[in-house]
Formats: C-alpha cells, structure tokens, sequence
C-alpha cells in the first residue's frame, strides 16, 4: 500500500493530465449520481457531481500536484464502495417499506401478524438453503427443481386434500347424505348477499386477494401474495332431492374462477365470486343442529372443508390418470439425471469403471463395478503380424485367412 501511493505521490501531474483527468472524473460523476439517486434516492440537482468531481481534481492539482492522482484513485474507488453501501441501504430500505405497507394491509383488513416462530422457520430454511449449497454445491439446484415441487405436490394441503378425498367419496344426494365426512352436489342459493370488494357486486362469498408485482430486467413480471382473504355469507345447496344449509367457516375455495381484477400502485387486486345458481360440489361434514336442521360444515378431525366448480373437477378427473403419469414420469427422470451426475464414470482403453454416487465433493472413490473389453484387432494383431496369417486366403468370406492349426505327428 505504501509503495502504491509513493508511486502516485512521487510523479508530478502535468497540466495536460490534469486536464484529462478533470474530464475522466465527469463519467466517474455519472455512477456518483446513479448511485446517490437511485440506491441512496437523494434529492439533489443532476449536475452537482459533475462540478464537485472535476472541482476536486483540480484543487488537488493547485494545492500539490503529485497528489492528483491520490485524488482521482480516491473518486473512482468510491464508486464501488458507494454501490455496495447503497445496495445493502435500499435491501434494508425496501425491507422495511415493505414492512409498512404490510402492517397498513393488516390493520385494514383486521389480519393478525405473523407469529414469531413462522418468521424464525423462514430464517432457519433460508440458512439450510445456504447450507445445502455450500457443502452440495450445483447439484443443491436439482433439489430445488425436482425435490421441493414433489414434496409440495405431495405433503396435505388444502387442494390436496380436496382432490384425494373427492377421488374416493361418492357423490351423496341431499336427502340421503350421511353423517360425517361426505361429498354433495348442487345450485348455490342465497340467504343473505354479500358485496364484493372490486364493484360492490351482490354475491353469496368472495376470495379478494392482493399480490406484489415485482418487474426484472428483462421485463418479466411475478406476484407474491400480501393479503388473501375469503369471506363468506351461510347459503343453501339445492339438488332434486333437497335442500341444505351450508355454515361457510373455515372454506376454501378450489379451482373457482377468477371474476375480476386490475392493477394499481404496483399491486394486482383479484376477487374470486360464489353466486346464486352455480353448480358446485362441496367436501365438509354432514351434521345436525340443535332444532335437527342438516348442516354442512368444516370437518375437524379430517380437517378438510372446500367448494369447486363441478364442472372444473370432472374436468380433473378426466385427466388426472395423465397428470399422474407424468408427475411419476418427471419424478423418476429427474433421480435418474441426479444419479448419472453425482455417480464417477472412468472409461479407458480397455476398460469402464463405474464407481459410487458422490453426493459430497470427495476425491477418494472405490470402482464397484468394471467392464473390460478387447477389440479384434486388439486380440489377434494385424494380419501381416499374425504367424498363421494366409494372405490366399484373406479374401475368402467363407474360410478364416488363418492357416488350420496342423498337429505334429
């Protein structure tokens, strides 16, 4: 480091330089200004740097001459240091704007905040994450692509458990449904309205739903859901035979379409409507009330209760023999591509050696399995070298071009 700046200190800067170097601190200015705009978001005026900057350059030159180029070293370092302090400034910055918004959306909507050991879990998956690729390294992203969408599609959730049960109940008429968990079919009818949150529309319940955007460099936008909520009034669900009377509390909706959206102050607002007359089927538990009145209503021990557009579910379950052929396919070709990856394959001139999965970095490796192989070449020689070669006979595709082996007597 000394020797560095006796190096810059100890040559004079001539005035054709000092010039030069005024000018090359103008595009140094420009980051400078980038920077303080928009990492830091200072308000100040466009051409502040590209005064102070050249400024600098040139009271350095009048005060003493060799420390010019300290000067304009010290200018362009900055702007790394500047870009890596303003990063970290607006990840906090946006961390904490971001925290704001949500807590107004809370108390807008009466949502409660998120417990304590949900946001210590999300720290701790995160750090496994890290984890995972450091010792893992590249082929962490394999279990990222395949593992945790598998483990998703199969760990209970509420579509999940939806589709397991509606695949095995059968479709109950209301007049004869059963006690307990069961499957029924009908038209939604009202008992009391309720108004949607986009245009005040009269329906019987709504999913309303606000999502982030969030735009890359290429342009690509992506949603992450801040608030989701479903409200719901009590109604009816009518078949031939009957008539009963749903309790909406703990609904979820599945596969019910979206009815409405639009875009504003960087978010996208969606609303989901039941109303009167759709045909839907429903999941939940069959039971009485204390004046004996049939009710549906959450199922607590299977805890499952959901609605879906009857149409949208035979839909599934004409494909769903497909769906689950591929997922089988997908899951079996992406371990067979993790296996190939981390399994050593050595082949030589004579042999392929084949060693075990190295799921960890690791130089020392066993061959469990070889394979030699000799060419023909390889085994007899060339022709010419052969003792018992007959070159009358090489062309003959009927007889071997080597002489019969003659016993001694």
């Amino acid at each position: 480091m000394n020797e560095t700046l006796e190096l810059l200190t100890k040559n004079e800067v001539t005035t054709a330089g000092i010039i030069f170097l005024m000018i090359f601190s103008c595009f140094v200015a420009l980051f400078h200004t980038v920077i303080f705009s928009g990492l830091f978001k200072a308000k100040f005026n466009g051409w502040l740097f590209f005064v102070v900057n050249p400024l600098l350059i040139l009271l350095s030159s009048l005060i003493y001459r060799p420390i010019t180029y300290v000067m304009f070293g010290l200018l362009f370092i900055s702007v790394f240091i500047l870009a890596i302090i303003g990063m970290i400034y607006a990840g906090i910055s946006g961390v904490k704007k971001a925290r704001v918004e949500q807590d107004k959306i809370n108390k807008k909507y009466d949502i409660e905040a998120t417990p304590i050991w949900k946001k210590l879990l999300g720290y701790l998956a995160v750090l496994v994450v890290i984890i995972a690729f450091y010792y893992v390294g590249f082929y962490a992203i394999f279990f990222l692509i395949f593992a945790i969408p598998f483990l998703n599609f199969i760990l209970p959730n509420t579509k999940s458990r939806f589709l397991k049960y509606q695949s095995t109940l059968p479709t109950s008429k209301i007049r004869s449904v059963a006690m307990g968990l069961a499957e029924i079919e009908g038209k939604l009818r009202t008992i009391e309205h309720l108004e949607s949150p986009i245009g005040a529309i009269p329906c019987i319940g709504y999913r309303y739903k606000i999502e982030k955007i969030s735009t890359d460099k290429d342009g690509d936008k992506s949603y992450s859901s801040i608030f989701d909520e479903i409200k719901c009034n009590p109604f009816y669900v009518l078949d031939e035979t009957g008539i009963i009377k749903v309790i909406p509390d703990k609904i979820e909706f599945v596969y019910v379409p979206e009815y409405d959206s639009y875009i504003g102050s960087g978010k996208r607002y969606t609303q989901y409507l039941l109303q009167e007359n759709d045909s839907m089927l429903l999941i939940g538990k069959a039971s009485l009330q204390a004046n004996n009145e049939p009710i549906f209503e959450y199922e607590n021990i299977k805890k499952v209760f959901a609605i879906a557009p009857s149409e949208k579910v035979n839909h599934y379950n004409t494909f769903k023999p497909l769906l689950n052929s591929f997922t089988l396919f997908c899951s079996f070709f992406g371990f067979l591509v993790a296996v190939v990856l981390v399994t050593p394959i050595e082949i030589t001139t004579h042999k392929i050696s084949i060693s075990e999965p190295q799921f960890f970095d690791s130089n020392e490796t066993e061959s469990i399995y070889e394979i030699e192989y000799d060419s023909a070449a390889e085994t007899y020689g060339s022709y010419e070298e052969n003792e018992d070669f007959n070159p009358q006979r090489a062309n003959d595709p009927y007889n071997s071009p080597y002489q019969d082996a003659i016993p001694n007597n």
